[in-house]
């Protein structure tokens, strides 16, 4: 049934609504035009970690990506891939069907640590054990000495685990446990991270909502230094340049994940600016204070 209203979808951003010429969602019924629209139906992640594409390929882009126990809505199924919308920042792209589940079980418990192994049996010895990262959302159903039993059978560490009322004091001091990692577009963990995906990591252990990419979270809850601000900058202030997003550790000392180094470095701020000043960064867009904000249930 053809069912046409709304318009093309101009101004919308792609990124964070889901619409195409074919299929939209139904929220965006009387705001895009589209041949079909579908409410969608709620789906979890089963796998450690997965790439949201932005076409069922998996050669093609990877936009982002999600980590075990993260929720989606799915818009569409297709062959070995659906269409979906990553709940926690709205993110849209294709992720591979095997990876999501139906079975939706209220979460009881999270990641704290960088990463941590799921293991077949309460014992560090037990081979090739599952591997979480931060943020992962688990379902623990039990405890066995120093492991908490998730419901899949398997066991974590207590001491990398915590409730969703363990929040980091500081975001600053979460995002410095990933010196060193390796730059990763689209990456989102200890394996692999981008500029943004380290904010937005770092951000989500401090309980604080945060959207994917740095141009959107110029706009994060908090306000603007003036155009002499860099002789006030303090710790946990963010940097926007075209395309990138720093954080600093206090006035003078910055950390991001780059692409000059190929991984997370901590550098003096002003010899970095000049160096992307001089490329396609260009000039500084803006310095962010955010401000302390819940980012709302798990």
């Amino acid at each position: 049934m053809m069912n046409k209203t709304g318009s093309s979808g101009k101004g919308l951003d792609p990124r964070t609504n889901v619409f195409r010429a074919d299929l939209a969602a139904r929220h965006l019924e009387k705001t895009v035009r589209a041949e079909n629209f579908v409410d969608g139906f709620q789906a979890r992640l089963t796998a450690a970690i997965a790439s949201l594409h932005k076409a069922p390929d998996h050669d093609m882009p990877v936009l982002t990506q999600l980590v075990y126990g993260d929720d989606v809505t799915v818009y569409e199924e297709q062959g070995n891939w659906a269409w979906v919308q990553n709940n926690r920042d709205h993110y849209v792209g294709y992720l591979p069907r095997g990876c999501l589940s139906r079975k939706m079980v209220q979460p009881t418990h999270k990641v704290i640590a960088l990463a941590t192994f799921a293991y077949g049996m309460a014992d560090i010895k037990t081979p090739l054990p599952y591997r979480l990262y931060m943020n992962s959302r688990l379902h623990v159903v039990g405890e066995q000495g120093n492991f908490w039993q998730l419901a899949d059978g398997r066991f974590v560490c207590k001491g990398h685990v915590g409730t969703f009322d363990d929040v980091a004091d500081d975001f600053v001091a979460v995002a410095e446990l990933y010196a060193e990692v390796p730059y990763l577009w689209g990456g989102r963990t200890c394996d692999g991270i981008d500029c943004s995906g380290l904010v937005q990591v770092a951000f989500e252990a401090a309980g604080l909502a945060c959207p994917r990419d740095a141009d959107m979270q110029m706009a994060i809850d908090g306000h603007d230094l003036d155009a002499g601000g860099m002789d006030e900058m303090r710790r946990g202030d963010l940097v926007f340049w075209k395309g990138h997003v720093a954080i600093m550790l206090d006035e003078t000392t910055m950390l991001h994940a780059n692409a000059h180094h190929m991984k997370v470095v901590v550098e003096n701020f002003h010899i970095a600016a000049a160096r992307i000043a001089s490329g396609e960064g260009g000039d500084i867009l803006a310095i962010r204070r955010p401000s302390r904000r819940s980012a709302g249930d798990p």
